[in-house]
């Protein structure tokens, strides 16, 4: 019985080293397997993992100088993105998704420096001029704007000369800003305050420059310009100031002024009206945003109208050119 167990523990002993040697065989021949071919699922992976391994194309990015403006742009403060370009270059970069799309808060003469210098510029409210087609590309027009006026105060200002509007209410600048006539005092004369660096327009321009030799013009740089403007209208240090509807009614209602204590008078040989345009730096990339954005100024013409006659004051829309809402 003792040799009969000994020898069925013998026979079990070699079973087990059996049993061992074949599986370590298997486990040798598999590792080896591997080594050679890799495992299956990763065979089935590595062309996908080659797809996604690829180069990856970056976008070309588009900078879009803004100036804060209100509300034309209103870029901090009370209404922040609300102004009618902030609304309407949302709508110019949702048009243009192949690009990558930066914003530049900057004042008006930085702005013409960048289109200048840089070949991936729009500016996104910019008037078309003569003397800027050479470094910019132009929009088709995406909204017309009421003309600029001369604002002053309903009330009287003492020790100034009489303003005198023609048959249609018109002021001449150049004969507002004469020299004072003999007689009268130099402090009688009228002092219009204006926004330095910017252009209103064609005839503005040349209205500004034509001015006599005295005029009594104070330039106001800085943003935004038009409520500093204001402000210095109700200081007194100046009479009468030059502005859009859009930019007064703002203005008016930051320092709460009623606009009723406001006198708007149009201004002879001033620009009609003023057409808007997105300006794009001369370059290839410029003209790809301008083809883009003009896409969107067909699609939604009357809808960026809309954006401008949001902020017109009520007495001011009826009169304001383009779409009715």
């Amino acid at each position: 019985m003792d040799q009969s167990k000994k020898t069925w523990q013998d026979s079990d002993g070699r079973q087990r080293v059996g049993a061992r040697a074949r599986a370590s065989a298997r486990g040798l021949a598999l590792a080896l397997s591997l080594a050679l071919f890799g495992a299956p699922a990763a065979r089935a992976q590595a062309p996908q993992a080659a797809a996604s391994s690829g180069p990856v194309i970056e976008k070309e990015t588009l900078q879009w100088v803004m100036v804060h403006s209100p509300p034309t742009a209103i870029l901090q403060g009370l209404g922040q993105g609300r102004g009618f370009v902030d609304k309407a270059l949302l709508l110019f970069q949702a048009g243009l998704p192949e690009l990558q799309h930066q914003v530049l808060d900057a004042n008006y003469a930085r702005a013409a420096v960048e289109l200048r210098n840089k070949p991936n510029v729009c500016v996104a409210a910019f008037l078309r001029l003569p003397e800027r087609e050479a470094f910019v590309h132009f929009s088709e027009p995406y909204l017309t704007a009421l003309p600029y006026q001369l604002v002053t105060l309903q009330r009287e200002r003492p020790g100034r000369l009489p303003l005198l509007p023609d048959g249609q209410g018109r002021v001449d600048l150049a004969e507002l800003l004469q020299a004072v006539p003999p007689g009268h005092l130099p402090q009688e004369g009228w002092r219009v305050g204006v926004a330095g660096g910017r252009s209103l327009g064609q005839r503005y321009d040349q209205m500004i420059k034509n001015l006599p030799v005295g005029a009594r013009l104070s330039v106001r740089h800085g943003n935004p310009s038009v409520s500093g403007l204001l402000r210095m209208l109700l200081d007194d240090k100046v009479d009468a100031i030059i502005a859009f509807p859009t930019e007064l009614s703002f203005a008016a209602r930051e320092l709460g002024l009623p606009t009723q204590e406001l006198r708007l008078l149009p201004l002879r040989g001033a620009d009609a009206a003023t057409t808007v345009h997105v300006g794009c730096s001369r370059s290839a990339l410029g003209a790809r945003a301008v083809e883009g954005i003009n896409a969107v100024i067909r699609k939604q013409g009357p809808r960026l109208e809309s954006f401008y006659r949001e902020w017109l004051p009520t007495t001011s829309r009826a009169n304001a050119p383009g779409p009715r809402p």
